[in-house]
């Protein structure tokens, strides 16, 4: 009886942390809390379910998954043929964006704006560059997949944390 309820514990966990996985599409560093709770985890443990060694491991995949969103979006689009001015206005598009779309619109607009402001930044800063405004529609189309590629490149760097410790935890 106490081992079913042990795995039930354990599945419950393991959709906790999912959930907080998703969070990553809200603006919200779902991979970081998710790791957080694993290492509260592994502390009640006395470090027996994970242990440091995977925690680090965890810890790097968290912080891969940061600079992949941070420069994922920027290296597509400029990989597509944005100017430096493109890539610039993406990025700075994108950050105003989240930030102030996080505002307006609590949890979900941080994303909605987030991808909305990587499209008017490369736009308008590709526009100014350029005076065309195919190129400059082309270079936020980009701009936008890519931002939205990063989001989902970090979601599953975070599948990949839950995977370890499933790994690490299941009997």
């Amino acid at each position: 009886m106490i081992a079913a309820l042990q795995h039930i514990g354990l599945v419950l966990f393991y959709i906790l942390l999912f959930v907080l996985n998703l969070l990553i599409f809200l603006g919200i560093p779902g991979s970081w809390i998710a790791v957080a709770a694993v290492l509260i985890y592994d502390i009640a443990s006395g470090f027996s379910t994970v242990g440091w060694v995977m925690l680090l491991v965890m810890i790097a995949v968290a912080g891969l998954g940061e600079a992949v969103e941070s420069f994922l979006g920027l290296v597509y689009v400029a990989h597509k043929g944005a100017t430096k001015w493109g890539v610039l206005g993406a990025f700075i598009g994108g950050l105003a964006g989240a930030v102030g779309g996080s505002f307006v619109i609590p949890f979900i607009g941080s994303i909605i704006f987030g991808l909305a402001g990587a499209f008017g930044g490369a736009v308008l800063f590709e526009y100014f560059c350029y005076r065309s405004l195919d190129r400059a529609l082309q270079t936020g189309f980009f701009a936008f997949i890519g931002k939205l590629a990063a989001m989902f490149v970090k979601f599953a760097l975070g599948l990949v944390i839950l995977g370890i410790f499933i790994y690490m935890s299941w009997n």
